[in-house]
């Protein structure tokens, strides 16, 4: 049985639809707070014009009432009347102020017109009115609202609307969180689920499975995260198929010598062969090959260990070094019967960079164009500014697309070393891997002047240039030549 942790955090789902919960509750009581407090002012708005317009139509019925009759006489009635229909309290006195009608005395009372006492009028709301008949004072009217027991059938009604309106929100609300917890559950397992499935394909890289592939997603940030997954499982796959080769590539690198140094050893011990300079120098040059190989590695451990060097930089006039290099290499190359040709622009070209990391850049790649270019063959660099991307050139493994390049800028403000020759070539598929340590493409590269190479030159060309902070690629086809292109951010243009 699998023991649960109660100390791990819940499920992305879960907290997905608690917040889903929370927001939702929140929301709804901020809603009706401000709902109700709204209502309630509202109403009470409504009800104060409500009451001062139905005391209009009452002291302007009675006016007319009394410019009919010309005195109040059987007022009692129409007064009880609009009194029992409105919920009010009306008390109506002459001109002098004494009391004709009080409709709160009870119906008999007031119709006999029996003298009242002081009026009682607490509990209730009262509103004081002076009868005039143009400019003649003919009574005063007191209509008392009440507010405590007996409530008139008006604010009855709003108090019934207002229970209404409460009850929907309430049954609203409760609708609006059921709602939301149905929803949260399907939204939250329908955006988790692709979440499960990667962690599982991860868990199975974990485990030394590079098969799986995920399957794409409608959501574009989901899709772009499977997309990238899909290919940092193509690369741990080709890096592992790549490490299980090194492994062969690395003994054949240092098998080779060995068993040279030992077959000379033992043919000098067993007396076959003299040790004489002959044999010293064969021992000595496999003892060099070692050597080159290990003070390689020792450079490209130091390169991967690196990050840029500010201190080490300097403004180079590209145009200059090229030349310079060039003309270093020009001897070996005519040695070989190869034509070394450099394009340099116009203007003059800096970049601030490292020139010792760009002196072993630009030297291995060279020395390979050298070695693998058949006699007549040429060699050709080229120094560009601004250049376009070429689509089809490959870049190391590992690194699919341009580095921290805008696809609206495009390689603004960078600058193009391209070295390109007319030998063997590299066939397609081989060339995301020629920039790993000890690769060798084919038996056809495995030529005899190969072995002044250590096998780890372009992953030191690889390091160098990431630490400069430039990107390189390649583009080949076997028999039409090799092309190396060396990106490098521009200083400045003169």
């Amino acid at each position: 049985m699998k023991k649960i942790d109660l100390k791990s955090p819940p499920p992305l789902w879960v907290r997905i639809v608690f917040y889903f919960l929370l927001l939702s509750a929140v929301i709804l009581l901020l809603f009706q707070a401000i709902f109700g407090y709204s209502l309630e002012r509202h109403l009470q708005a409504y009800s104060r014009d409500r009451e001062e317009t139905l005391n209009s139509q009452i002291v302007n019925t009675l006016i007319e009432y009394y410019s009919a009759a010309g005195s109040w006489s059987g007022i009692q009635m129409p007064l009880l009347h609009a009194a029992m229909s409105t919920g009010t309290r009306l008390l109506l006195s002459d001109a002098e102020g004494q009391l004709i009608a009080d409709t709160g005395l009870g119906r008999h009372q007031h119709m006999r017109m029996v003298p009242a006492q002081q009026p009682d009028l607490s509990g209730t709301e009262n509103y004081y009115y002076v009868l005039k008949e143009g400019d003649v004072t003919i009574g005063e009217l007191t209509i008392a609202h009440p507010v405590t027991a007996e409530i008139s059938i008006w604010r009855q009604q709003d108090l019934i609307l207002q229970d209404a309106l409460s009850r929907s929100l309430l049954w609203t609300g409760l609708i609006a969180i059921s709602a939301a917890l149905v929803l949260g559950v399907l939204f939250s397992r329908r955006l988790t689920s692709p979440l499960e499935e990667i962690s599982k394909a991860a868990v199975r890289i974990t485990r030394g499975d590079y098969s799986r592939r995920l399957p794409g997603y409608r959501s574009r940030e989901l899709n772009n995260l499977a997309q990238c997954f899909n290919q940092l499982t193509h690369h741990l796959q080709e890096l592992e198929k790549l490490r299980k080769r090194s492994v062969a590539d690395i003994s054949h690198e240092l098998r080779t010598p060995l068993a040279t140094l030992r077959s000379y050893v033992e043919a000098v011990r067993d007396g076959v062969l003299p040790a004489d300079e002959n044999t010293m120098a064969v021992l000595l040059d496999e003892v060099m090959h070692l050597s080159r190989v290990a003070v390689a590695m020792d450079e490209l451990a130091s390169a991967e260990s690196k990050q840029q060097d500010q201190a080490a930089r300097e403004t180079v006039n590209l145009n200059r070094f090229l030349q310079d290099k060039v003309a270093s290499f020009e001897p070996l190359y005519r040695g070989k019967g190869l034509a070394l040709k450099l394009s340099l622009p116009e203007k003059q070209i800096n970049a601030f960079l490292d020139p010792a990391a760009l002196r072993k850049i630009f030297g291995n790649l060279l020395e390979n164009a050298y070695r693998y270019t058949g006699q007549g063959g040429e060699v050709e660099v080229t120094l560009q500014e601004n250049p376009e991307y070429d689509p089809g050139a490959v870049p190391p493994l590992g690194q699919e697309s341009m580095p921290d390049q805008p696809a609206d800028q495009g390689l603004k403000d960078m600058v193009l070393i391209k070295v390109r020759d007319s030998g063997i070539g590299i066939r397609q598929e081989h060339l995301p891997y020629i920039f790993e340590r000890f690769f060798r493409a084919d038996s056809s590269r495995e030529r005899e002047q190969s072995r002044a190479g250590s096998g780890i030159g372009l992953s030191l060309v690889r390091e160098l240039t990431r630490l400069a902070g430039g990107f390189i690629s390649v583009s080949s086809q076997p028999g039409q030549g090799t092309t190396f292109y060396l990106y490098l951010e521009q200083q400045n243009r003169l």
